[in-house]
């Protein structure tokens, strides 16, 4: 039997630590002398200084810095793309939180540059993965893109990561334990590959670590003071998770917790909750889509309450009974929902939900 021949792309560079962003210059230098930044507002002023005096000592210019526009969505891509191609930038940096990397990666890839990221929030693995979840204006989803390069570096700064509000870190620690909810759901429906079984393992290697060090790293961040549980925790959302989205390609990926996020789009207010504390509510709602054991899901709200996860519907959003039927609607059409190894009716997803908020009401009880 022949082997099937894959592709598997890695980030270049990753610079990882408290104070790593005074490395991006002299990264930056070996790409070119003209850089196009593009992020958040609250981003981009929190490592302004930083950015510049780093860029500076390396001689590199800045072609431009620009605000990415609020949403990764088409009208805010194709404007940026055609402000990068007028700068004539040798590299793109994107920094904030994963919309900003999402929307910097996708310039990058379509005016054939580099792109270096520049995570400023722990929330999401945006960083080092090889995709972008592109959105409406108004924050609806539409699709994910896929692109053949890894970014060419990543700068995790912690310093930055511990000044963010604790509600990133929160949803970074969410949307990471999905990659072992998920996967080991999703793989059922896939070959068990070296790189699926890598994928898996990966996953299993995120919940672990957020279920020792996501406390102290969440009291760390609350405090303002540095502990080394905030590095690991941030590896495991960032480097690891990427990794396993990396290791899984095409062939397991998300799942229902993925699904009910995306669902919950279609209510205008889900779009001002972080994405990884929609996907973390999703992760014990993925439990009960599944079955388990009540004792298996409490033990998931008790690790979930620890990191600061919401835990029930109502501290996500308070929904209307009409509003929560357009959302399991809406769940079960997402393409998450495919890596479930078992059919979803609308009706199974709102049965999911009220375990769920039983059993977390039940606990606070």
């Amino acid at each position: 039997m022949r082997t099937i021949i894959e592709r598997v792309d890695f980030p270049c560079k990753v610079f990882r630590g408290f104070g790593a962003l005074g490395s991006l210059g002299d990264y930056c230098k070996t790409l070119g002398t003209k850089a196009f930044i593009v992020g958040g507002k609250t981003a981009l002023t929190k490592t302004e200084q930083k950015l510049h005096v780093s860029l500076e000592k390396a001689g590199v210019s800045i072609a431009a810095s620009r605000w990415y526009g609020g949403e990764c969505s088409r009208r805010n891509i194709n404007e940026l793309v055609a402000a990068t191609k007028q700068s004539q930038a040798d590299c793109v940096i994107a920094v904030g939180g994963g919309k900003a990397l999402d929307i910097g990666k996708i310039i990058a890839w379509e005016c054939q540059l580099p792109v270096i990221t520049v995570p400023t929030i722990a929330a999401t693995c945006a960083a080092i993965t090889t995709v972008s979840v592109v959105y409406t204006d108004e924050g609806e989803f539409v699709e994910i893109v896929s692109f053949d390069e890894c970014p060419a570096a990543t700068v995790i700064d912690t310093e930055v990561i511990l000044d963010a509000p604790v509600r990133w870190l929160a949803a970074g620690m969410g949307d990471t334990m999905a990659k072992w909810y998920e996967y080991r759901v999703s793989i059922e429906c896939a070959e068990k590959t070296s790189m699926t079984l890598a994928a898996l393992a990966n996953g299993r290697l995120c919940y672990d670590l957020i279920e020792r060090f996501g406390g102290e790293a969440r009291q760390a961040v609350e405090s303002k003071i540095f502990h080394e549980a905030l590095d690991s925790t941030v590896d495991a959302i960032i480097l690891y998770a990427g990794l396993a989205s990396i290791f899984g390609g095409e062939k397991i990926r998300s799942a229902a917790a993925h699904g009910l996020h995306n669902g919950l789009t279609k209510i205008p207010r889900a779009h001002e909750v972080g994405h990884g504390l929609l996907v973390g509510y999703g992760n014990l709602f993925l439990l009960a889509l599944e079955d388990r054991s009540d004792a298996e899901i409490i033990e998931a709200i008790h690790i979930a309450e620890r990191c600061a996860v919401p835990t029930t519907m109502s501290q996500l959003l308070d929904l209307t009974a009409e509003e929560l039927t357009v959302v399991a609607a809406a769940t079960i059409l997402t393409p998450d929902m495919k890596n479930m190894p078992f059919t979803v009716t609308a009706d199974m997803v709102l049965q999911a939900i009220r375990r769920v908020d039983s059993l977390a009401g039940s606990l606070k009880a």
